[in-house]
């Protein structure tokens, strides 16, 4: 009977290791069969077996790409049942792409994952990436151009694929835990892809002795993610703030910045905050930095000017920098309103309707004239924002709301980076 006696694992204390999860009621963790994550199954269910722990369930996965997958995820449910863990084993069935496959391989992984962590009502999800692997993305994030947000790397605590994440082992090396499972008398699964030079990581992998000797360990690069993890909390904190003060979105969805306020803040503030702001106005999760830095830097001194940045309209006047979408980039064709459920449009807007018979389109024909005739005053936007903007009609042609601005009963609009 195999047990995750931590004496496998000198120096790691499961109880310290799995304290951020210790009130859930049900876990889950992510087994593949390789080193790391039976590492990760032995140590937890070691934690586990302690009465008032979480429920634990092991979820192992075959994509169906290996032909020794299935028998590895069988390995995984033995070995799971032996040290007294549920396992569920899943499998992604169907055709597969022919390219893209690392990427259709992860959105099925967690989808599949998440399907079944909703159905035993498990709440987090622990993957066992440890300290090599964070040290890997840094050096994969740096020769990308990030900056401290991505050079942070990975988080104990992430959403991925809408999967709520928990890494534990993030401090963990490689080593201790490959010791471990050997101590455990298991003989890990060999995945080929983790020696497969035409993936990034392997390469950096295959780079790092070199790097070692010139005194760029795995530890050293680890601790360099916690504390521009810890710099990024500051600069987002104050981001936030400046953010609060001195920025507004309006119901068309455009973002204004006193321009005034925007020079005197911080370089790092000022990139941020624009960086949020070409986000919103874009309808996007995240903006690219190198752009961004670029466009922040021109309206951090004096000068109007007009750039597109990410598929948003920066426009910089002599007191205020709007933001807004590009019109062309969004679907020109009309779409109904569901009134079964909100609508989700363009990623900015957010579209109820209390009863059918209504279409949303971008309102790619708007005037000043126009609105005016609609709401009795002129814009106080550029046109081209209004034209991004999404129009709400009645099947006869009546404009219901332009915007989060509503002319008629029926119809609820609202900006989702208003109601986050």
């Amino acid at each position: 009977m195999l047990s995750g006696k931590p004496a496998r694992f000198p120096g790691l204390a499961p109880e310290a290791l799995f304290a951020p999860v210790q009130t859930e009621k049900t876990i889950g963790l992510a087994v593949s069969g390789g080193a790391d994550s039976l590492a990760l199954m032995l140590l937890a269910a070691d934690w586990a077996s302690t009465p008032g722990r979480p429920e634990t369930i092991v979820y192992t996965l075959d994509h169906g790409l290996r032909p020794e997958a299935a028998a590895e995820t069988e390995m995984v449910g033995r070995i799971a049942g032996q040290l007294g863990l549920a396992c569920r084993i899943l499998r992604w069935d169907g055709p597969k792409p022919e390219t893209g496959m690392q990427a259709a391989a992860r959105t099925a992984r967690y989808r599949l994952l998440g399907d079944a962590m909703a159905a035993d009502g498990a709440s987090v999800l622990l993957t066992a990436h440890h300290q090599d692997d964070q040290a890997e993305t840094v050096l994969m994030r740096l020769a990308h151009g990030s900056g401290v947000s991505g050079l942070k790397a990975m988080e104990p605590f992430a959403t991925v694929e809408g999967v709520r994440v928990f890494r534990p082992l993030l401090d963990v090396p490689r080593a201790t835990l490959a010791q471990g499972v050997a101590a455990a008398a298991i003989e890990p699964a060999l995945d080929p892809n983790n020696d497969d030079p035409h993936y990034e990581r392997v390469r950096w992998r295959r780079a790092m002795p070199m790097l070692e000797d010139l005194g760029l360990t795995a530890p050293r690069l680890a601790a360099l993610a916690k504390r521009l993890g810890r710099i990024d909390a500051l600069g987002e904190t104050m981001c936030a703030a400046f953010m609060s003060a001195h920025c507004r979105i309006d119901d068309f969805g455009v973002v204004h910045v006193d321009r005034q306020a925007f020079a005197e803040a911080p370089e790092e503030i000022r990139v941020r905050a624009m960086r949020r702001a070409v986000a919103i106005a874009g309808g996007l999760d995240d903006a690219p930095l190198a752009p961004v830095e670029a466009v922040a830097g021109m309206a951090g001194v004096a000068g109007v000017f007009s750039r597109t940045v990410a598929g948003a309209v920066v426009e910089a006047g002599a007191h205020a920098i709007v933001i807004y979408r590009q019109a062309g980039r969004i679907a020109a064709a009309p779409a109904p309103v569901p009134v079964d459920a909100p609508l989700g449009w363009d990623g900015r807007f957010s579209i109820a309707a209390a009863q059918p018979g209504f279409r949303v389109a971008p309102a790619l024909s708007m005037t000043r004239a126009h609105y005016r005739a609609l709401f009795g005053d002129y814009p106080t936007v550029p046109v081209a924002a209004l034209r991004a903007a999404p129009v709400v009609e009645a099947m006869d042609g009546t404009v219901v709301a332009l915007g989060a601005r509503r002319r008629a009963p029926g119809i609820e609009i609202t900006h989702v980076a208003l109601t986050g």
